[in-house]
């Protein structure tokens, strides 16, 4: 549990006149009022169970600042929604990565390289949430929320504090701020003497290895996932939808105490080249496949398992190609671990596709990064890929990425990379599902 944080408001707070526009309004009933603020109040000491402790909080940010010296940035503004997370336990639904122009997605933490302390700036609607659902030491508020009034309370804090200076380092690749926002923002930086650069792998990277308890809480995820496949299995039938199954998947998946996931988890009925069209109205009949692509969730951490099914007898290549796909995962398991090149792994799983007469039919084959994620996407930023084996890293323990075995249908899971070995989490059989009808 941490302790309270401590902020501040700008100036700037809305008015509380009691006319606008020429209207009168009402005098504010005080019994009202007081109810109001009694309620805020209590909510304020309601705290909440954040997913980490406030040493793994901070031994993030350590590592952040580390990094930062290593690469030459003196300060850091953090705007990736999940970044933001990682480090603070700040977590919002609504990000403002597509709001209306009125209310600009400017919110920000800042990091100092010989600081400890960041800094938060957001809007005054999320105190409460800063001050009860992270480990926020100092954050800024603006009241208001327009894109000069956050950044001028920005900039001003930021002077004030010295830290406009030297080497600044943005996320360009993060959807917030959006285009119009980081451009701004990088014009002020700018105009105030600093110099910038993009951070966004810097950030990304720093995110890559696990802890001890964001493996347990991925774990955790995968187990919902298993559970939201069993319970759509159970409601596979002639005439029921793609949208019914996913209701299904989704129940299931909520009842073994998942949340919702960063990407729509689709059901599809057809071959695997409509994976990332949305789960429609189409009613299955015999002899369709029907396959299921989603992540299982827990305090936001994504374990990614799809799996097919035919309804009826499969054709016999079907199960054959099916097969094949399983014994993917038999190859990585055995040669992908700590220290691996992953040209090596590659190289490995490319022999295997080939030798059993498969490579050139294949879908995507290859995996990426899972983790802490927020909508609009799942996708981390480590990725492999069959299709461009050459390439340059290394497997490391405390990696977690899915596996797509895809050559005619979807299969999917995801690997934990460790020391000695790797291990699927799925406790699901690799194979193509036969419903009988």
């Amino acid at each position: 549990m941490c302790p309270p944080t401590a902020g501040r408001t700008s100036p700037r707070t809305k008015s509380r006149s009691h006319s606008q526009k020429g209207i009168t309004l009402s005098t504010i009933d005080p019994t009202l009022e007081a109810f109001i603020k009694a309620e805020k109040e209590r909510l304020r000491h309601d705290r909440f169970e954040l997913p980490f402790s406030r040493a793994e909080y901070q031994q993030r940010q350590a590592n952040i600042r580390a990094r930062m010296e290593q690469a030459g940035i003196d300060l850091l503004m953090v705007s990736s929604p999940e970044a933001i997370a990682w480090l603070t336990g700040h977590a919002l639904r609504w990000n403002k990565g597509q709001s209306p122009t009125a209310w600009a997605g400017t919110q920000t933490l800042a990091i100092r390289v010989d600081n400890d302390t960041p800094i938060l700036f957001e809007t005054a609607e999320h105190e409460l949430m800063i001050v009860t659902r992270s480990c926020i030491d100092d954050y800024r508020l603006s009241a208001d929320e327009s894109l000069n009034g956050t950044l001028d309370n920005m900039f001003a804090e930021l002077k004030a504090e010295g830290w406009l200076r030297g080497s600044v380092g943005v996320e360009r690749w993060s959807y917030v701020p959006n285009r119009a926002v980081g451009s701004v923002i990088e014009e002020r930086l700018t105009g105030a003497g600093c110099r910038v650069v993009d951070a966004s792998l810097l950030v990304r990277a720093a995110r890559r290895i696990k802890s001890p308890q964001e493996l347990a809480y991925i774990e955790r995820a995968a187990g919902i996932c298993d559970a939201g496949l069993t319970a759509l299995e159970a409601a596979i039938a002639p005439g029921v939808t793609e949208l019914e199954l996913w209701v299904e998947m989704m129940r299931g998946m909520v009842a073994a105490g998942g949340e919702p996931a960063a990407l729509h988890e689709t059901v599809a009925i057809g071959p695997n080249d409509l994976g990332h069209a949305f789960a429609g109205r189409r009613a299955l009949q015999p002899g369709d496949y029907v396959w299921a692509d989603p992540c299982g969730v827990f305090n936001h951490y994504h374990a990614n398992i799809a799996t097919t099914w035919y309804l009826g007898d499969p054709p016999p290549e079907a199960l054959r190609l099916a097969d094949i796909q399983a014994g993917a995962y038999d190859v990585l398991a055995d040669v992908a671990r700590d220290g691996i090149a992953v040209r090596d792994v590659n190289h490995a799983l490319l022999d295997y596709y080939t030798q059993a007469g498969v490579w050139g039919l294949h879908g995507w084959t290859g995996g990426y990064e899972l983790g802490l994620s927020f909508p609009p996407d799942w996708v981390g930023e480590f990725v492999f890929s069959l299709d461009d084996p050459d390439v340059d890293g290394v497997f490391e323990a405390g990696m977690v990425t899915n596996y797509e075995s895809i050559v005619n249908y979807g299969m999917i899971d995801t690997i934990v990379y460790g020391t000695d070995s790797s291990r699927c989490l799925s406790t699901r059989p690799h194979r193509l599902n036969v419903v009988n009808v």
